[in-house]
C-alpha cells in the first residue's frame, strides 16, 4: 500500500513491523517517535567507539537524542529503530532527499540525485548486536518502506569508509553498486547508490 509522509506524520504506526533476526531473536521495527528521548539517549551513550568511529551524521550521545525528538519532522528525516522489548537496539537514520556535498559528488560520478526520488542512509547496531542478523532482518524492512513512500534511489549518507569491509559487503548483499570514490582526512570513502 502507497504511503505519504503526511501518512506517516498521522499514524507512525503504519511503518511498524515484528521482525526475526537470522538467529531467531524477535524484535520490533518502527519509526522513532517523541516519547523514545530516554530509550534513545541510552541507546546512543551505550555505543562503543567501533561505531562510533564510523558513524558520521550526528553526534551519537544522549544530548543529540534530545534534539532528535524534539524537532522530529518525518517530512525531513526517518529514524527507523529496532527494538528489544523496550530497548533500542538498531538505529536506521533515513533523510528525505539529498544533501548538497553528496548531490554534488555524485554528479562528479555521473550519477545525479534527484531529491523528491531519492533518500539517504546512515545505519548502526547496538555492540551488542553486532554479528547477529540484525541490520541484515531491518533493512528490507527500511528498503520496503521508503518504496512505499514514492522513493526510488538510496544512498549511503556520507558514503561508506574504504577501510570497512564489512559494511561494504553489507550493502553489497542487497544490492548496493558502488558509483564512485572519494578521500576525507586521507581515508578512502566509496559512494554506493541502491535502486528500490
Amino acid at each position: 500500500m502507497r504511503l505519504t509522509l503526511e501518512d506517516l506524520a498521522n499514524n507512525p504506526a503504519l511503518l511498524t513491523a515484528q521482525l526475526v533476526t537470522g538467529a531467531g531473536a524477535p524484535f520490533t521495527a518502527r519509526v522513532l517517535q517523541a516519547t523514545d528521548v530516554e530509550a534513545l539517549g541510552r541507546y546512543f551513550d551505550g555505543l562503543g567507539p567501533s561505531v562510533r568511529g564510523v558513524y558520521g551524521p550526528h553526534p551519537l550521545n544522549a544530548d543529540h537524542a534530545v534534539v532528535l525528538c524534539a524537532e522530529l519532522d518525518y517530512n525531513h528525516l526517518l529514524p527507523f529503530l529496532a527494538l528489544d522489548g523496550a530497548t533500542i537496539i538498531g538505529y536506521f537514520l533515513v533523510q528525505i532527499g539529498v544533501r548538497e556535498g553528496d548531490r554534488r559528488r555524485y554528479i562528479d560520478h555521473g550519477h545525479p540525485l534527484v531529491d523528491d526520488q531519492c533518500c539517504m542512509l546512515a545505519p548502526c547496531v547496538a555492540d551488542a548486536w553486532q554479528e547477529r542478523g540484525l541490520g541484515s532482518a531491518l533493512f528490507p524492512h527500511v528498503a520496503e518502506s521508503l518504496r512505499r513512500l514514492g522513493r526510488q534511489r538510496l544512498v549511503l549518507w556520507g558514503g561508506v569508509r574504504g577501510d570497512n569491509p564489512r559494511a561494504q559487503h553489507f550493502y553489497r548483499k542487497f544490492g548496493f553498486q558502488h558509483v564512485g570514490s572519494f578521500r576525507v582526512r586521507d581515508l578512502d570513502n566509496l559512494d554506493m547508490v541502491l535502486n528500490l
